[in-house]
């Protein structure tokens, strides 16, 4: 019996086609292009951008913008 990859449209090159058209790779989205943007500006106006670690500068631009609150885990359900 013959597996029905062989039967359709030239077989396993449609198999090999379709892996390269969808091929997955990681993408780097336009809102968190954004909030790095912001961050880089927010850094330079403060005048910590080249000094400070930059994840010391991720958690100072956080909490400049109340993105981080004291005992929140993230994970609460506000309403």
């Amino acid at each position: 019996m013959t597996p029905w990859i062989q039967e359709t449209r030239n077989g396993f090159e449609m198999a090999e086609e379709e892996m390269n058209r969808i091929e997955a790779v990681p993408v780097q989205g336009e809102q968190s292009i954004m909030v790095q943007r912001d961050m880089k500006a927010w850094a330079v106006k403060k005048g910590v951008w080249p000094h400070e670690p930059y994840k010391d500068i991720i958690v100072m631009h956080a909490i400049e913008r109340g993105w981080l609150q004291e005992y929140s885990n993230g994970m609460e359900v506000v309403g």
